[in-house]
């Protein structure tokens, strides 16, 4: 008699081929989460809700772009759903994104009315936690934290001990309430101990002064974006002021996300304070010109770079 050996059906392995593209971008995660990026942004992905639909928003979203641009392998830790619209967009452009599934992807929308801007948060994908983050990835070289609606978790901040940290404010300062309206939140200052430099624009702190000094006495270094005016940087209990480069401007949206990935990108660097801030308005007076994901090449932010030292030779 023969020996019957039992039939086992083999389990297809599962190609990349046939999952979804949140499941695609899972497989990609896998390769790539064994090295740490040099640009890391944690925060929302976001849809921003206009009349025509929905575009792509989110600090997470342009500074990272901006970094890809200036030469940084990049990589976001964030949360999303399966109907956010643009990982096609941002996989073409070689960033790495480590995703915590959400139902559904965070949505804003601006509503204004005579100058003044009304906020509704329409809906929230889930919080990140440092249990999220892939473990290689506490020796990137820069980290900008990046928060939109409150999702990132100071516990973050103890984790990149020898990375060069950052963070724009707004996502912290906010609240909403049953309808979805934005507000200002209260927030405990001393939790900002542990950054690097901060990153706030000129409606950050509007009527909110108090806010700023507080925010000086915890963090060594503070940018302060001022729009047309410029930006004033807070160090060592100076202050000083760096004017913008004159542009046309079109649209300034996600400017002051640029202003600080370049800022971040030149201050690692060179360790610069002066050299940082010009860099920055470069490559914010370049993309003020532009709409949509309209993040301007490294070579012509190195090319405007030297336009402002020029111009504005007596500041750096």
């Amino acid at each position: 008699t023969s020996l019957q050996i039992p039939f086992r059906r083999q389990r297809r392995r599962k190609n990349v081929n046939d999952c979804s593209q949140l499941e695609q971008l899972n497989f990609t995660i896998m390769k790539n989460a064994k090295q740490a990026p040099d640009f890391l942004c944690i925060g929302f992905l976001c849809h921003d809700q206009i009349d025509t639909g929905h575009t792509l928003g989110g600090t997470a979203s342009y500074a990272s772009l901006a970094a890809m641009q200036m030469g940084k392998k990049t990589a976001i830790l964030t949360s999303v759903g399966n109907d956010f619209k643009f990982f096609d967009m941002l996989e073409k452009k070689g960033i790495i994104i480590k995703n915590k599934k959400a139902q559904k992807t965070t949505v804003f929308k601006n509503n204004y009315k005579n100058n003044i801007r009304e906020q509704f948060l329409f809906a929230r994908a889930n919080d990140l936690r440092p249990m999220d983050l892939p473990k290689k990835w506490s020796r990137t070289s820069i980290v900008l934290f990046s928060p939109i609606a409150d999702e990132v978790n100071f516990s973050f901040l103890d984790l990149f001990p020898q990375s060069l940290k950052g963070a724009t404010m707004q996502g912290w300062l906010r609240k909403w309430d049953k309808k979805g309206k934005v507000y200002p939140k209260k927030m405990n200052w001393k939790k900002l101990k542990n950054i690097d430099i901060v990153f706030l624009s000129k409606e950050d702190i509007e009527g909110k002064k108090p806010y700023l000094k507080k925010i000086i006495n915890q963090v060594k270094i503070v940018a302060l974006t001022r729009g047309k005016k410029g930006a004033t940087i807070y160090y060592k209990n100076k202050k000083r002021d760096f004017p913008a480069y004159p542009a046309e401007e079109i649209d300034p949206t996600g400017c002051g996300d640029i202003f600080a990935t370049a800022f971040l990108i030149k201050y690692d660097k060179t360790k610069n304070i002066k050299l940082a801030a010009a860099f920055a308005n470069a490559a914010a007076s370049l993309a003020v010109e532009k709409t949509g994901a309209k993040v301007p090449a490294l070579k012509k932010i190195n090319k405007r770079f030297k336009k402002y030292q020029k111009k504005f030779s007596t500041l750096i």
